[in-house]
């Protein structure tokens, strides 16, 4: 048998070396440890006394982080601040092309070392080329057991530079990912507690505002003074969309689940309209329920749906003339249920009827959507597996239908 050369047996232990630096390169997250491993395998894949690893700053002209291997921690102490990227080192930086140089110390750009720097001669450099451009430059010196670096250790630190680059952009995106959840989490805990003061400290005050505006109303009988019925509707206004923005809150938050329990569509129904028959007969509006027939029964929250239909039969009874009709058809099949809640208002575009479902937004041709009742009346009816619809003609009226299953089934 033909024993083979021993450079056969050097190149075959490099590349088994060069392949193991790659897979511990990349097993790293943080980028810290991702720069230390790709000088540590450089150093040791190659044969060079000392590397390092200069990351370039947002400018592309200096270096703002730099990483070495093959000198004590004491030893870096000593020598002072990192370099910025001047000399040789800035060579890299204004022309990213590999760089071998027989001795550093005699070519134009040497700056020469600071104090307590070690000796260093041949060097090698390599750019890191990272998605978008170069993301520093490895750094090289001393060759082990030779007077310079060869084309085969370039070779060499150009694939491990290619590796690593890969492996510096995923951390530089993990830390990124990272920066922006710790960001993301403070601005919910900043919401949480916005949320926490306005349910504790301006529902208090609401309340007692409507409370007391509401005692003062029933004293000063049928015909109250103007003022009075301004100040009890705003603070009614008022409470509703606070409570209409907790519950949205909540919603984006995840955090508010339905509490399902076996009832009669048609109480949903009765309670809604029972709620609004007073506001109605203020504005000499008619409400007219159909299809209240047999019981119908459902498994679902009562609590959301009569939100759902009081919302909508607010908005119907509000856009509709005098002496108007507001109609509501409860419509079932064995898997689902059916609200339409018709009025003869005003009408919407067929061009804006989805804007109407977005937070503060509203129709130009319809005064519906202007604060958050349909937004979260729409996401009540998805939380619940349904869906809220609107068709509507100008001119003619709306009708906004409210579909949900008959049996709620969590997802």
């Amino acid at each position: 048998m033909v024993a083979q050369p021993s450079h056969a047996h050097s190149d075959a232990a490099r590349l088994r070396r060069l392949v193991e630096a790659g897979i511990l390169i990349n097993a790293e997250r943080s980028l810290e440890a991702v720069l230390q491993a790709v000088v540590d395998a450089a150093r040791d894949v190659i044969g060079a006394r000392y590397a390092a690893l200069g990351v370039v700053d947002v400018t592309g002209t200096e270096l703002s982080r730099f990483v070495t291997s093959g000198m004590s921690q004491e030893q870096a102490d000593q020598i002072g601040p990192p370099p910025a990227g001047k000399g040789i080192l800035g060579l890299l930086i204004a022309d990213p092309r590999p760089l071998r140089l027989a001795d550093l110390k005699a070519h134009p750009k040497a700056h020469g070392f600071p104090a307590n720097h070690p000796p260093m001669a041949s060097f090698l450099g390599v750019p890191i080329r990272g998605r978008k451009g170069v993301l520093g430059n490895l750094y090289l010196t001393d060759k082990e057991g030779a007077s310079e670096f060869t084309e085969a250790d370039e070779a060499v630190a150009v694939l491990l530079a290619a590796s690593a680059a890969v492996a510096v952009d995923n951390a530089m995106l993990f830390e990124e990912s990272q920066r922006l959840l710790h960001e993301v989490r403070s601005v919910q805990a900043s919401r949480d507690r916005f949320f926490a003061m306005i349910n504790h400290e301006v529902r208090n005050a609401l309340t007692a505002v409507y409370g007391w505006s509401d005692l003062l109303l029933r004293k000063l009988g049928d015909h109250p003074p103007r003022a009075a019925s301004e100040v009890f509707e705003s603070a009614e206004r008022a409470l509703t969309l606070l409570n209409d923005m907790l519950d949205l809150s909540r919603l984006e938050a995840d955090r508010l689940r339905p509490t399902v329990r076996a009832t009669d569509a048609r109480h949903l129904v009765q309670d809604a309209v029972a709620s609004l028959e007073p506001i109605a007969a203020q504005r000499a509006v008619r409400l007219h329920t159909e299809g209240l027939g047999d019981e119908i029964a459902c498994e679902t929250d009562p609590q959301r749906v009569r939100q759902i239909l009081i919302n909508l039969l607010s908005n119907a009874v509000r856009h509709s003339p005098a002496e108007g009709t507001v109609r509501v058809v409860l419509r079932s099949d064995d898997r689902s249920l059916w609200f339409d809640v018709v009025d003869r208002g005003p009408g919407i575009a067929a061009s804006e009827q989805s804007r109407i479902f977005e937070a503060f937004q509203r129709a130009t041709s319809d005064e519906r959507g202007t604060g958050l009742g349909l937004t979260l009346s729409r996401q009540l009816a998805l939380l619940l597996g349904g869906d809220l619809r609107v068709l509507s003609e100008v001119g003619v009226g709306s009708t906004f239908t409210l579909e949900i299953p008959r049996s709620y089934r969590r997802a």
